[in-house]
């Protein structure tokens, strides 16, 4: 009797064990992941492409002695406006004006022995003419006189000489504009060739730009361009005078420089930085955000979403400015990029694309 009651018990535990199994929930399947996504574009947007650049004068230079000398005085200081040919400063003249008279004397010198010669070379030629002297003597005058006249020449030019000399130990401006430096001071020696002030003309600048080499074709001379001065953001506008024949071969760009156009203002200044922007509807390729681009400079790649899973796709690219890149092979252009791609992303993972 026992017996009987055990195997309807054990049929129950078997039965309950059974089912226990079959209701073992399954594996919960992988969530797939939000990402951003993009479609390359085939045009930039107007003013995508910023370039930042600097102004810069387009007359500077370092003004020098152009003798040596001890600073005498000085007439000017930094942030003095001066007109050209104004004199900034004097260095002593003492030597250079006692040889200036050592040459003028030298010349009135020469200047008696060249009368004395000519009166000598016409006397001889009169006397020539009656056999009053012979042709020996003759001869001499006419070397006497060229000798004299020589003589003459050469001290007539080394009379300019110390005139040159003397004037030379005044500095001037070679060209309207302000005093931005002056190392030269007061009782130091002064050297040729060794700058005594930094002389910028302030009036006539013009904006440098190295713009990428793969939207450069874009800009032509007469173009205008709008920009701001940083940090203050002030606007201002200019005209595109020379695009230059030569890519920079460190940063594949191409200088550009426009002249500023327009009323100035005081923000506007010399070696102020700026950013530019350039109208660049006519720039052609595959344009990404600088974000979706992965990889390194050798091996670029993005991330593209294809049935829902996460492709890795090599490319080559150009960055054109900080946010923008130029996809020059490896998309078609219907792709859907990933925009933000992050470092943890993996081939076949699953993603859901979010515009």
């Amino acid at each position: 009797m026992r017996r009987l009651l055990l195997l309807p018990l054990l049929a129950l535990a078997g039965c309950s064990s059974a089912s226990s199994k079959v209701s073992l929930p399954a594996e919960a399947a992988e969530v797939a992941l939000g990402v951003r996504v993009v479609a390359p574009r085939d045009r930039l947007d107007e003013g995508l492409v910023r370039v930042t650049g600097r102004i810069v004068p387009k007359r500077e230079a370092s003004v020098s002695p152009r003798a040596n000398g001890t600073v005498a005085e000085l007439l000017v200081d930094v942030g003095d406006r001066v007109k050209k040919g104004q004199v900034m400063a004097r260095l002593d003249t003492a030597n250079a004006v006692i040889a200036l008279d050592q040459a003028r004397a030298a010349r009135a010198m020469a200047e008696a022995a060249f009368e004395n010669a000519k009166l000598g070379l016409e006397r001889a030629q009169q006397l020539h003419k009656t056999g009053g002297v012979a042709q020996a003597q003759l001869d001499a005058a006419e070397s006497g006189y060229r000798q004299a006249e020589a003589g003459l020449k050469q001290a007539v030019a080394a009379e300019k000489a110390a005139a040159q000399m003397l004037a030379d130990h005044t500095i001037r401006a070679p060209f309207d504009g302000v005093v931005t430096a002056r190392q030269a001071k007061l009782g130091e020696f002064a050297a040729v060739g060794v700058p005594a002030f930094t002389l910028v003309d302030v009036d006539d600048l013009e904006i440098v730009l190295p713009v990428p080499e793969t939207v450069v074709d874009a800009v032509r001379p007469g173009m205008e361009v709008s920009g701001v001065v940083n940090p203050t953001g002030h606007p201002f506008t200019a005209k595109v005078r020379v695009v230059g024949e030569v890519v920079d071969d460190a940063g594949r760009t191409v200088e550009v420089r426009a002249d500023l156009t327009g009323d100035r203002h005081p923000q506007v200044r010399p070696q102020a930085m700026v950013e530019v922007s350039f109208a660049s509807s006519e720039a052609q390729g595959l344009f990404l955000p600088r974000q979706a681009l992965r990889g390194t400079t050798e091996a670029p790649f993005v991330w593209v979403v294809e049935d829902g899973v996460l492709v890795r796709r090599a490319v080559r690219a150009e960055v054109l400015s900080p946010g923008t890149v130029r996809v020059l092979e490896g998309l078609s252009g219907g792709e859907a990029v990933v925009a933000d791609a992050g470092g943890n992303f993996h081939e076949g993972m699953k993603v859901r694309p979010l515009r």
